[in-house]
């Protein structure tokens, strides 16, 4: 029988074994901040730390798996067949949006400071 700590070891260490295995995406929807994500147990038996158990998903998709909304199957395809992630048609024209985003917030500070000057002249 185990005793408290080493059971606590051996629970603890799932989430690194996961992370060894799989890559530190969502399996279901590709997030991937790593300090957020969180390991789901497919047969939801806590006890069961088998590779084969273990899935990385997001605390959302966490809550839907949990929930009966994404199912054992589809989870288990998309961890063995993880997605090549591709942002590049996301951030292609990341530069230049964040260019005018500035330039637009520029010119309306601009304008409200002229707005505010004009209206302490007029009432001098």
């Amino acid at each position: 029988m185990k005793n408290k700590r080493e059971s606590s070891q051996s629970s603890a260490s799932y989430r690194k074994v996961a992370f060894n295995e799989y890559p530190p995406f969502c399996a279901y929807c590709g997030f991937g901040i790593k300090g957020i994500l969180q390991v789901a147990h497919l047969n939801h038996n806590r006890k069961d730390n088998s590779v084969g158990n273990l899935v990385i998903l997001c605390p959302t998709c966490h809550k839907m798996y949990d929930g009966n909304l994404i199912s054992k199957e589809i989870l288990v395809i998309l961890r063995d067949n993880p997605r090549k992630l591709d942002w590049s048609s996301s951030m292609k024209d990341a530069g230049i949006k964040a260019a005018r985003t500035r330039k637009a917030r520029a010119a309306g500070r601009k304008a409200a400071e002229t707005r505010r000057r004009n209206q302490q002249t007029k009432k001098a």
